[in-house]
């Protein structure tokens, strides 16, 4: 039997075959990123990471250590799949007033959120709204499951209602999500307007169409104005994906979904289906710091320091590529998105870039088709000024070098 069941894994060609999804699954430029975070010799802009020397370390050692000394074995053992219950009812409270506990689903990370209402959604071939350029984790995550997408084009001040509208109307069945990130956007760094919120909101609700918002970058505005979200706006038809990876760190993986009461029974069965639960002793030591009044501390000098990354970043490529290029300097969250005013293909200048010791995500990285590839991803949130001047040059040089073959 045992001979027989691993003959029918094994093609005719004698490899392994794996499924559809797997097919499915586009490679990402993520994984070249992360090669090259840790290699001195390369300068890397190209990873959203935020700046490690942030970090509560100092908190978080001592954060441990006090969780392990007061609870113990119990958070070694196996805990409820919905995760730490004064952990949701603090992000309950604190995002999402009209809200309580058991519409918040603890996750391993905004990345398995992602995942999860994928899992959730999607069936192959259903049709998925998303804003054009998007969160490369997040085309990647939803192409495993086959759907088609339908582009919304990101402006300055978000996605166009009346295009919305239109594509909606124009498509042969209903989308089964939107998924948007109307906070300081990966990759543009742009912001909803408050009207096309508002309208975005009425727009989907009245469709039928949920709204997946993606919020990871919303606590990261730099001049603390933060406008009413969408799940506030449609809480029955919003779900909202949220993150402590940017504010605190991404290596503990503690992320939430907050779904309608109504649906998240199913999640949580598919979660249990996926992992069973996510680390208890993560969501002790965040909780823990979260209500010891340093938190919001923490968080102004993250928005200080960012702002102030943002500003040298800004004023680099201002005076280093001068009018070849234009963006629009950022209010919030991570990233600058370059557009090269000539016909400069940022694929060609990511590899003469790496050659030059400087690392930077090309803009078609971030498009479910086919699209221009003038634009460029910089996150500025990790270097120092005086790497920050040294990548900005060493990008320029590679550039020049482009327009000299």
């Amino acid at each position: 039997m045992g001979k027989s069941f691993t003959k029918s894994l094994i093609t005719s060609e004698g490899s392994i075959r794996s499924s559809n999804r797997v097919a499915r699954t586009p490679e990402s430029v993520i994984r070249d990123i992360l090669k090259v975070i840790n290699n001195s010799d390369i300068l890397s802009f190209a990873g959203g990471l935020p700046d490690d020397s942030l970090f509560p370390i100092k908190y978080f050692s001592e954060g441990f250590n006090l969780a392990i000394q007061e609870s113990g074995a119990k958070l070694f053992q196996y805990s409820e799949t919905q995760g730490h219950q004064k952990l949701r009812t603090w992000i309950a409270e604190s995002y999402y007033p009209e809200s309580d506990p058991e519409e918040i689903l603890l996750t391993n990370g905004s990345q398995q959120a992602l995942d999860l209402l994928g899992r959730y959604f999607l069936d192959e071939g259903d049709f998925v709204l998303i804003e054009k350029p998007s969160y490369l984790g997040a085309i990647q995550t939803f192409s495993s499951y086959g759907p088609r997408f339908i582009g919304l084009d990101y402006r300055n001040d978000g996605p166009d209602p009346t295009e919305l509208k239109e594509r909606i109307s124009r498509n042969p069945t209903l989308p089964k999500f939107f998924y948007c990130i109307p906070d300081f956007q990966n990759p543009t760094g742009f912001s909803y307007s408050v009207p096309n919120r508002k309208a975005i909101a009425e727009i989907c609700r009245d469709a039928g169409i949920p709204i997946l918002e993606d919020i990871a970058y919303r606590e990261l505005n730099y001049k603390n104005e933060i406008p009413i979200s969408l799940s506030m706006l449609c809480p029955e038809n919003t779900f909202s994906i949220g993150t402590f990876s940017k504010t605190l760190s991404p290596g503990l993986r503690v992320g939430w979904i907050r779904a309608p009461k109504e649906r998240m029974r199913e999640l949580i069965v598919q979660k249990q289906a996926m992992d069973l639960h996510s680390p208890l002793i993560n969501q002790e030591v965040i909780y823990r710091f979260l209500i010891s009044g340093d938190f919001q501390n923490h968080l102004i000098n993250l928005k200080q320091n960012y702002a102030q990354k943002a500003k040298i970043a800004t004023k680099l490529f201002q005076e280093i590529f001068g009018d070849t290029i234009r963006f629009q300097p950022p209010r919030g969250g991570l990233f600058l998105w370059i557009e090269f005013l000539d016909e400069t293909d940022t694929n060609l200048l990511f590899k003469t870039a790496l050659a030059e010791g400087v690392a930077i995500v090309p803009g078609d990285t971030f498009f479910t088709a086919e699209s221009s590839s003038k634009q460029l991803r910089w996150n500025f949130s990790r270097a120092t000024a005086e790497e920050m001047e040294t990548g900005v040059k060493r990008l320029f040089k590679a550039w020049q070098r482009l327009h000299s073959i």
